[in-house]
């Protein structure tokens, strides 16, 4: 059980240091140094990530201040604070035809301040330890974390879909093999997508590769529920 623990943790921060490295090296480095080899963006990129564990170590008595120092339920405590926003603009962006860049932008900038408020106040009021009252904002004493992604997520998905509503719709070519309903296979050599004379041919398996990826975020969410 340590031993599943572990590679549960040091999976969720490899996955973090190496995605804020590349966000770091090809978003940011890149801009100020446009004619900056692979050498070079790979000795940034792993700069990034000494300078990111260093972060993480002046990072760990705050840590010991926060859910009583168990690192796991803290990072899913942040976790539920900032990906619901994201996970619900995904899930849109996929089914949804409607879904525009302008609802999408609204929806992730309302769910992000809603998210980092709470964790900010997280950080504020620490829980109590066990056996004191817990004087803490209801936010954070009557509705538990994972509820509240659950509810971050649906706020997210109603901003997104008002604010899409109420703008002009994408465009054919702009959503042409994004979403669930737009899918082109089979492009003829030579042949532009977006040019309205590609015959709209859905495959077989990228249908059920669809399916299975809906039944296991079906899976996903009932564990979610049933443990939450």
């Amino acid at each position: 059980m340590i031993a599943v623990m572990m590679a549960a943790l040091m999976s969720s921060l490899t996955s973090i240091f190496n995605s804020s490295s590349t966000l770091f090296t090809m978003d940011i480095w890149r801009r100020l140094r446009p004619r900056a080899g692979e050498r070079e963006l790979l000795l940034v990129g792993r700069l990034v990530i000494v300078v990111l564990i260093g972060v993480s170590v002046a990072w760990i008595p705050i840590l010991q201040d926060s859910n009583s120092g168990q690192l796991f339920i803290y990072m899913q405590s942040v976790t539920s604070s900032l990906a619901p926003p994201v996970t619900a603009i995904f899930v849109l962006g996929i089914f949804w035809r409607r879904a525009n860049e302008q609802g999408a932008f609204w929806g992730l900038m309302v769910g992000l301040a809603v998210g980092a408020t709470r964790l900010v106040l997280e950080f504020l009021h620490p829980a109590p330890p066990c056996g004191d009252p817990d004087t803490r904002p209801s936010i954070l004493g009557s509705i538990h974390y994972l509820h509240f992604a659950v509810a971050l997520f649906v706020l997210s998905g109603v901003v997104v879909v008002a604010g899409s509503l109420m703008t002009p719709p994408p465009r054919g070519i702009q959503i042409e093999n994004l979403t669930w309903w737009t899918l082109a296979q089979d492009v003829p050599v030579g042949a532009k997508a977006g040019d309205g004379r590609i015959p709209q041919k859905h495959t077989f398996w990228a249908r059920v590769c669809g399916f299975h990826a809906i039944l296991l975020m079906c899976v996903n969410i009932f564990f979610y529920a049933y443990f939450a």
